[in-house]
């Protein structure tokens, strides 16, 4: 894998996953989110106060003693940076080592904002889209990793919303799966946002042949960039070394009839069929009006506000 003169990142894939800067909106969307192509965007932190100071040692230095709950028991964020600095490829801490900014800590609110323009409008926190609808969606997150942590499964985000990856400090590999890879990944039938195949790293192809049909892109995102990846696009990741990162979601009219499928499927797979039929009517019915409200502003707020 390599970068060639103007900027692109050659991977396995038919379709090579650009890097870009000074990206224009308006291509952004013909490009990129229409088209659902994944993009590195390598200039949509620069504006955050974060881009300058989320350093390992920034945070031993101001958050050394703060509890946080991690794989069922309370540790100390020294204790975690502890861990994953002495992680090693053959023997890596945990992962993720993810935590809700807002919940954890949300003083770091304006250290994430302003929120990428391009990342707009987004309709999650908009006053008539019934907030339960988003349980189990940890919204704006920050990613602690060290050397050989590996996300455990492969899966795309909640929701068939749009997925935001800024990488802080630090090198993080994506493998990147197309949703028309999902035939050979093995949907969980009950969770169908989560592949079965166990240690995706190093598959076992005689217990999950179809996999070895899949075509996977692997691409590496470094400190200051961005990762776009559109709904539906299977992912998983690995730090190279030590990597701090904060993602979060987007949903827009672009990505609402694949919203409103889930919503609908997910109340069916809880044997409440007419309720996912009640919602997917409402849901339907309110997208034009949250489009044409869009028209003059709403849900372009760049700060994040009471997420």
């Amino acid at each position: 894998m390599g970068v060639d003169e103007s900027g692109t990142i050659e991977t396995s894939a038919l379709t090579p996953i650009e890097r870009v800067s000074g990206l224009a909106f308006d291509r952004f969307v013909e490009t990129y989110r229409a088209p659902r192509r994944p993009v590195i965007l390598a200039d949509a932190a620069n504006a955050w106060p974060a881009y300058t100071h989320f350093k390992p040692e920034w945070f031993r230095a101001k958050y050394a003693g703060k509890k946080l709950r991690l794989r069922g028991r309370e540790w100390s964020l020294g204790e975690i940076l502890d861990v994953l600095e002495r992680s090693t490829e053959n023997e890596p801490g945990p992962y993720p080592c993810k935590f809700e900014i807002v919940r954890d800590f949300p003083e770091l609110l304006t250290d994430v904002s302003p929120r990428f323009a391009h990342s707009l409008p987004d309709r999650q926190a908009h006053p008539l889209i019934p907030h339960r609808l988003f349980s189990g969606v940890n919204n704006l997150e920050i990613f602690f990793g060290g050397p050989g942590g590996r996300f455990p499964y492969l899966h795309y985000d909640l929701m068939h919303q749009h997925a935001w990856i800024t990488q802080l400090y630090g090198d993080k590999e994506f493998t990147l799966y197309a949703p028309d890879q999902a035939p050979f990944l093995y949907v969980n039938p009950d969770e169908p946002w989560q592949s079965l195949i166990e240690n995706h790293q190093e598959p076992d192809f005689a217990r999950y042949p179809l996999f070895s049909q899949a075509h996977a892109q692997k691409v590496i995102v470094r400190a200051g960039e961005t990762l776009f990846l559109p709904c539906g696009w299977w992912h998983t990741a690995r730090s190279l070394n030590m990597t701090i990162s904060v993602a979060f979601d987007q949903l827009g009219s672009d990505n609402w009839n694949d919203f409103r499928d889930d919503v609908s499927a997910t109340r069916q797979r809880r044997g409440k069929a007419w309720l996912g039929a009640a919602l997917n009517v409402y849901l339907a019915l309110l997208s034009p009006l949250l489009s044409v409200a869009e028209l003059f502003g709403a849900n372009h707020d760049t700060h994040w506000g009471n997420r």
